[in-house]
């Protein structure tokens, strides 16, 4: 048999106060030398500054990076990289939310350097996995970013009592990304029976189990509660390590993420904010549950038991980008899904969205 090999993180360190151990867990990993701290501005700058104080108290000598922009630009990716050769920096610590994150992963494959994963909140699966947001990733390959250098972290540093004090969107948001997995998995089985594609039963299973713990624990998640945030933490890294052992992200991104990459490019041509990922992904994840002839309605009244927009008015996405999203969500990327080789025509795609009730 052919070999195998997987990249998954090598330390996880969750719970209250977490970052208190910061020094020690990066003593663990064996990370030496000085670190860039790569963190956002406002709340996120303040967990940061706390951050590098605990570094300092230890004696980790680290340089600062504050991304400016609200959403990800490959610009600061360059910057920070010039900041990290500048100050002769030997990791990336990326302390903030999935933006700031995908900044941190997209410079230490820039530069050929680990990276530690430090969350502030849990908005998606990106805490553990090598995947950086779709636009982001598409941003980057036009510069010159050799996205095949991506990797998980090396280490993950999630202090639940910090990440429970995230806004509640991030949370639901993060229960989104979730849920996701019951349709990617059948995407990638669709693929591999249909299409010969490679499937792993070990990363489907995995991914598999953090949907079965977000739907079992579904009515008892409230945002703001470290035991929540604990829950849901466990989820997203669970999730991020099946696609590392997948080598790709086939156990959680499948034709609800292409909906939702969909949603992205068409927010950029009309000029508006796209609605958080994991939002997007959960009322694309009712649909395609659909369309697989999964329990769709299950789908919806969990994702309304964890306070999800379940309509695309809740979610403040005009009805028709989500027909058009539906329509062109086959073509975002070469990965055979439910949604086939040539999609949905118009009609049909309007039928979907109508009789999942996510446009009226």
């Amino acid at each position: 048999m052919a070999l195998e090999h997987f990249q998954i993180p090598r330390y996880i360190l969750f719970g209250p106060e977490a970052l208190e151990q910061a020094p020690q867990a990066l003593t663990k990993i064996g990370l030496r030398g000085k670190a860039l701290v790569i963190s956002g501005g406002g709340a996120t700058a303040k967990i940061a500054d706390r951050f590098c104080s605990i570094l300092e108290d230890s004696r980790v000598e680290a340089s600062r990076f504050t991304v400016e922009s609200r959403i990800a630009d490959v610009a600061e990716v360059l910057e920070a990289s010039r900041v990290a050769e500048r100050e002769k920096t030997r990791f990336v610590l990326a302390v903030g939310g999935g933006r700031i994150i995908d900044v941190g992963k997209l410079v230490a494959a820039n530069l050929g350097q680990p990276y530690v994963s430090v969350p502030t909140s849990a908005s998606h699966d990106g805490i553990a996995s090598p995947s950086v947001s779709f636009l982001l990733k598409r941003s980057a390959m036009k510069a010159g970013i050799d996205v095949s250098r991506l990797t998980p972290p090396l280490g993950i540093i999630a202090d639940t009592k910090v990440i429970s004090s995230a806004p509640p969107i991030t949370f639901r948001s993060g229960c989104g990304d979730i849920l996701a997995k019951v349709t990617a998995i059948r995407d990638w089985k669709l693929a591999h029976k249909l299409k010969g594609e490679r499937y792993s039963e070990y990363a489907a299973a995995i991914s598999r189990l953090s949907f079965d713990l977000i739907k079992q624990h579904a009515h008892e998640l409230k945002p703001g509660e470290e035991k929540s945030s604990r829950l849901l933490v466990k989820t997203l890294i669970g999730s991020g390590v099946a696609i590392g052992i997948a080598g790709s992200s086939r156990p959680a991104s499948g034709s609800e993420h292409m909906f939702s990459h969909a949603l992205d490019l068409l927010s950029m041509r009309e000029g508006y904010s796209p609605a958080p990922h994991g939002i997007q992904v959960a009322l694309g994840t009712i649909m395609m549950a659909y369309l697989h002839e999964l329990d769709w309605m299950e789908v919806r009244r969990l994702a309304k038991a964890i306070g999800l927009p379940v309509t695309a008015r809740e979610a403040g996405i005009p009805s028709d980008l989500v027909v058009e999203a539906l329509t062109m969500a086959h073509r975002i990327r070469n990965r055979y899904t439910i949604l086939g080789e040539t999609g949905l025509t118009r009609e049909a795609a309007e039928e979907l969205a109508r009789s999942t009730m996510v446009i009226d």
